[in-house]
């Protein structure tokens, strides 16, 4: 399925796909634990898994980077849910599905609901980080920088969104 954007009644949720060289309990790690989290993704404050409260995931060096994080159901290694608070944005919940399809091979099904006009945003930066660091974090070299993945991914996404109206 290509990456896309969908609406229901003004709410829009991204969907993206990616095949990766890794096991599902390898992808599982990657977005559960602490340390690769933070080589791929952002910063977290602590583990998310367990946490009685949110945990704030510093995701750029800019004080406003960064969103707290909640888990709201964990079903290792298959499906992760996460409430999502950026700031200045109403909340919106990341589900992460992680399914094998061959050995030593995952897809990874990503849909971020609850996001109003940002989806073109949450869009670009989910597919540059996917794309780069998260394919990194699974043994393939990433060639390119986020910054230059996501200026690359924003007009495709900004034509997905403008084909919603």
């Amino acid at each position: 399925m290509p990456d896309e954007i969908r609406d229901s009644g003004g709410e829009r949720t991204i969907h993206l796909e990616r095949v990766y060289a890794a096991s599902p309990a390898e992808m599982w790690q990657a977005w559960t634990d602490p340390i690769r989290l933070t080589r791929w993704l952002g910063h977290p404050a602590g583990s998310l898994l367990g946490a009685a409260a949110p945990v704030r995931l510093r995701l750029g060096d800019d004080p406003d980077q960064w969103a707290d994080v909640r888990v709201l159901r964990a079903v290792e290694p298959r499906l992760l849910e996460l409430a999502w608070d950026f700031p200045g944005q109403s909340g919106s919940v990341l589900r992460v599905e992680i399914v094998p399809i061959a050995a030593g091979q995952s897809r990874l099904i990503i849909d971020h609901r609850g996001l109003g006009g940002s989806s073109t945003g949450y869009g670009a930066g989910w597919q540059a980080y996917l794309d780069g660091s998260l394919r990194a974090e699974t043994g393939v070299a990433a060639d390119e920088s986020w910054d230059t993945l996501f200026a690359r991914a924003l007009p495709a996404w900004q034509r997905r969104a403008a084909s919603l109206t």
